[in-house]
């Protein structure tokens, strides 16, 4: 179901190029790949890995995304019990994966089975929308053939734990599983709806009636369990019940978040009034500043190492508060940088920033209460003003802000009648970004919208801000071919600038084109006669723009094209530019633009898997070997089409780029 309270959102790419920069940090990619889950490696480590890689495919549309969780999914399902041929307490070899840590048995946990199977429904589903069923990923084997194998695996892991399906809407520990500290109790509601979603996605997949009223049951349980606090936040408790204490960790909750923002989704019990209180937990309860992230959603004690970082699993969020992506950013920015993450759930959070990553919009000053230094103003009084123009009012974006504090300043904006909260940075020298919260599109001067830096105002002592730098979109250069030979590749080397990092993508080509996300190398080899239709896309943190142009083949019948890969069609020469606002210009050939968490989830363990403890076997022979990579940004989901402007959908890619380098 496609929701109209999300909003477009344009979409940046310097969290992409980070992501690519953390991909590598374990085994080489391989991560947890050829684990076993004994001690849950799998469940807590891999599934985030796979989970990461699904997100980066529907934010980038590159088939190299779907290349590396087929090859993921494909070792996970290779130690799976009955594959493994190991049994559960029962003496049964069914298609789970076993866990040996949190007990003394030999226990599959409808949790772990849930993590490991929503990414691979999430392949499914991505292939189903994608032109890419024929491709074939690293063993040979089609994507396709390969989204009907994980659908039936899926399916057999489901039915595994139908014994613990209790029909009251919900799943509990196996009453003879003796073994158990909570044998034959309900499951936690964590545990519960990480299945919960599979069973979502598996319904919305196949129309299984069953799997869907399971999945409607559990969204009903989680709802009925939230209480809704006097500041509009939704509180709930780990193992349900009525709330108390501080409420669920922000780890095991990320879980029901996801599954309630999957939901409202598809139009399941959630919807977006529901969206807005899950948002205030995080923003209200949760984030306290810049630095500070609460243990758990209703509050108490705060920054724990093992709670803190998971915080980058609320991000699915974004859409209903941009503050909620500005504190995750500014937290991974400066604590988690790419070249020391080393635990899926961090992989995840830099995949799920990239997916939702809005652009950069340029601040200004307001032109009273401030104190002209020349390279800085410093605010003379209380509630000093900045301003900017976002690119679409009724889109998020944020922005970058230089900043020198002497003490807390609260960050707020302005809706015409009052100020709301969207920030709150630290004593400190530092880059913040502010989010525009397109909830308040209230533009209040030089068609800005209007922030105030709230903090306890000592005279002379205001907040430091440097003048802003000039944000610069993109620019494409180059003369495009026009014509080609059959079975002869052409190749194409456009030039780019603006501000960086820039990623290349096809907003339009025959399905077998490829070009390199980091140079702009476009290759293709036409395999039968006519007019084709290309349009190269060039995007940075502030926009994109775009060259189109049409290359004709010719051969035996010029006109004849069924053959062929994908339609042709005609278009005039030239290049367009996209500027946030989402419009297109003609300007001719240049191009220039106007415009781990945390545990194991039995109670009390931990959910993520450290790099260090990684018992991941060296890769095998068969692995996806480098390639060039295509990179697009198809938006398969089909609510994705209201979260994501520009619309991306050719193009097929191998599982690693041949160069890491590029333009940054």
């Amino acid at each position: 179901m496609l929701l109209a309270w999300l909003a477009v959102l344009p979409l940046a790419v310097s969290a992409r190029w980070s992501y690519e920069d953390a991909y590598d940090n374990v085994a080489d990619g391989d991560w947890y790949r050829d684990a076993d889950n004994e001690t849950a490696t799998l469940a807590w480590g891999e599934s985030y890995v796979m989970a990461s890689l699904a997100a980066m495919y529907r934010v980038t549309g590159d088939p190299m995304y779907l290349d590396r969780l087929a090859w993921h999914a494909d070792g996970v399902l290779e130690q799976r019990d009955d594959a493994r041929g190991v049994s559960d307490y029962r003496g049964i070899s069914g298609a789970c994966w076993r866990n040996m840590s949190y007990q003394d048995g030999a226990y599959c946990y409808a949790v772990h089975t849930g993590m490991l199977i929503h990414p691979m429904l999430e392949f499914v589903e991505a292939v189903r929308a994608s032109p890419y069923a024929d491709e074939l990923a690293y063993d040979g084997e089609s994507f396709g053939a390969k989204a009907e194998a994980y659908l039936a695996a899926a399916q057999e892991s489901i039915a595994f734990h139908e014994f613990e399906w209790n029909p009251a809407g919900y799943y509990v520990f196996a009453a003879d599983a003796s073994f158990l500290d909570y044998a034959g109790s309900d499951q936690p509601l964590n545990q519960s709806n990480a299945l919960g979603r599979a069973l979502l996605l598996y319904g919305a997949l196949t129309g299984d009636a069953d799997a869907t009223a399971k999945a409607t049951a559990l969204a009903a349980r989680l709802r009925a369990m939230m209480t809704v606090a006097g500041d509009g936040a939704y509180l709930w408790n780990y193992w349900g019940g009525a709330y108390a204490g501080n409420g669920e960790d922000v780890s095991h909750a990320a879980i029901n978040v996801d599954f309630a923002v999957q939901a409202a989704r598809r139009g399941v019990v959630f919807d977006a009034a529901d969206l807005e209180g899950l948002a205030a937990t995080f923003v209200q309860r949760v984030y306290v500043d810049d630095g500070t992230i609460r243990n758990a959603i209703g509050g108490g004690p705060t920054n724990d190492g093992s709670y803190r970082p998971q915080v980058g699993r609320w991000l699915s969020l974004t859409p209903t508060r941009t503050a909620v992506y500005t504190a995750v950013r500014d937290l991974y920015d400066e604590d988690y940088a790419p070249a020391g993450v080393g635990s899926g759930s961090l992989l995840l959070a830099w995949a799920l920033l990239a997916e939702y990553e809005p652009p950069l919009c340029a601040p200004f000053f307001y032109v009273v209460d401030w104190d002209d230094q020349g390279e800085a103003r410093q605010a003379t009084a209380y509630g000093a003003n900045i301003l900017t123009t976002p690119p679409q009012l009724d889109a998020p974006c944020r922005v970058p802000v230089r900043f020198d504090a002497a003490r807390t300043t609260t960050v707020a904006q302005w809706d015409g009648e009052a100020y709301h909260r969207v920030a709150t940075w630290r004593a400190q020298a530092a880059t913040r970004h502010v989010p525009y919260e397109p909830r308040w599109p209230f533009v209040y001067a030089d068609d800005g919208v209007l922030f105030e830096f709230e903090d306890a105002f000592v005279e002379g002592e205001g907040i430091v801000v440097d003048e802003p730098d000039a944000l610069v979109l993109p620019s494409i250069a180059g003369s495009p071919p026009d014509s080609a030979e059959l079975d002869i590749e052409l190749a194409y080397q456009p030039s780019g600038a603006g501000d960086l990092p820039l990623w290349w993508s096809l907003a339009d080509a025959p399905a077998s084109a490829r070009i390199d996300a980091a140079s702009g190398a476009l290759t293709w080899t036409p395999t039968a006669p006519g007019s084709y239709a290309f349009t190269v896309q060039l995007d940075n943190d502030v926009g994109a723009v775009q060259q189109s142009f049409v290359v004709t083949v010719a051969g035996d019948d010029a006109s004849d094209s069924s053959a062929g890969e994908g339609e042709p069609t005609s278009s005039s020469d030239g290049t367009t530019t996209v500027d946030g606002d989402g419009t297109t210009a003609g300007d001719g050939e240049g191009g220039s633009v106007t415009g781990d968490g945390e545990g194991g989830n039995t109670p009390g363990a931990r959910d993520d898997v450290d790099a260090g403890g990684c018992a991941c076997a060296s890769a095998a022979p068969s692995r996806p070997g480098p390639h060039a990579a295509h990179t697009t940004h198809a938006m398969w989901l089909p609510w994705l089409l209201a979260v994501v402007r520009r619309r991306r959908d050719r193009g097929t890619g191998p599982t690693r780029r041949a160069s890491r380098t590029r333009e940054r």
